[in-house]
């Protein structure tokens, strides 16, 4: 009986499905999967295909098209036509891997207590949520360096509960306590709108962040005094994140206000794995669907080799193990993390803010 098939990755999307077990929260990802949907604007189907094969030895190039300083004029005349030339560039991005796997040895399950298939799907668990964290702050990594170094607008969007406060030391909007409770989403829209980044937009923060915001507009709906359940539905709660690797310290959150298409996702499979390759009981195959915790499909590798395992089970010796087999499974995302083209990105306004919500 092999223990280590693909149908294991497979399988254990509806086992997740009923298992009670707490989980973490991984709001980066689920971010960047959401956010990437609208990478076309940018990135052409074709360059999509190649950066889903390519290999690290090739880079892919994206062409982009500088701002530019457009000459108009008052005066109609063949003499007066201006050239406008452009000035155009390229970009591209640079392949990330997150590896894991784990060792099974069914010898070590004769008389055991634990039951393999429940220790397999355990373990599986835990790795997968290992590479989530490890993803989770790869995509950290990315918003922290394109995030919006600029943002003017702050005190036009200040005038009402709570001021808005850009700290160019940090490149973080800084929002007081009386505006994440009652303006911050409408506001927040209306401060990237007004640096000429406007479009929809998602939300991710440190766990339990927005809490304070969403208590505040269920106590003073409709029929109160005052009724701010209306700057709720500006960012709606599917487009709210909440990730483990973003910490609060003393503040009520701190995290990125991201617009849709600004971050993704684009999963790589280099050619064994697309082949399906098979040989001398190793087996190299990619998930059919996407991954728990990781939201990705994988570059899956099966391998089965004879060996002494006593090692592994002391003080005494386990005979089952002295010439024995084991099944080793390795799990592989390798994914690219694209962003949109920035020239001059500080001095040049970015759909990314770093944002932080304060106490007072």
């Amino acid at each position: 009986m092999s223990y280590l098939t693909l149908t294991v990755l497979n399988d254990f999307q509806a086992r997740e499905a009923t298992n009670e077990k707490f989980e973490g929260n991984y709001g980066m990802i689920d971010l960047a999967q959401a956010s990437g949907q609208s990478v076309g604007e940018y990135i052409p189907p074709s360059v999509m295909q190649q950066l889903a094969t390519i290999s690290a030895s090739r880079a892919v190039k994206i062409p982009a098209l500088k701002d530019q300083v457009v000459v108009v004029g008052v005066t109609p005349g063949f003499a007066n036509i201006p050239t406008n030339l452009g000035e155009t560039a390229t970009y591209g991005y640079t392949a990330v891997d997150v590896f894991s796997g784990f060792r099974l040895f069914p010898g070590s399950f004769e008389n055991n207590q634990v039951d393999a298939a429940w220790y397999r799907d355990n373990i599986l668990r835990n790795v997968l949520k290992g590479m989530a964290v490890y993803i989770d702050d790869l995509i950290e990594v990315v918003l922290e360096a394109r995030k919006s170094q600029v943002c003017a607008f702050t005190a036009q969007v200040s005038q009402g509960a709570g001021a808005f406060t850009f700290d160019a030391g940090t490149d973080q909007l800084n929002i007081a306590k009386a505006a994440v409770n009652e303006t911050m989403f409408w506001n927040l829209v209306n401060l990237m709108q007004a640096n000429m980044v406007g479009g929809q937009f998602r939300i991710v923060t440190s766990p339990a962040g927005l809490i304070s915001s969403q208590t505040q507009s269920r106590m003073y709906g409709a029929g109160n005094d005052k009724n701010i359940e209306w700057n709720e539905t500006v960012i709606p709660i599917d487009r709210r994140f909440i990730s483990d690797q973003l910490a609060p310290g003393s503040d009520i959150f701190n995290g990125f206000f991201v617009r849709d298409g600004e971050i993704g996702l684009i999963e790589n499979f280099p050619f064994d794995f697309r082949n399906g390759t098979e040989i001398a009981g190793k087996k190299w195959s990619i998930t059919d669907v996407a991954l728990p915790y990781t939201k990705m499909r994988a570059n899956v590798f099966i391998n089965t080799e004879a060996t002494d395992a006593t090692s592994i089970i002391t003080p005494t010796t386990d005979t089952n193990l002295l010439m024995t087999t084991f099944e080793e499974m390795a799990i592989w995302h390798r994914f690219f993390i694209p962003y949109r083209y920035n020239s001059a990105i500080a001095s040049r306004a970015q759909g990314i803010l770093k944002i932080s919500g304060k106490t007072t």
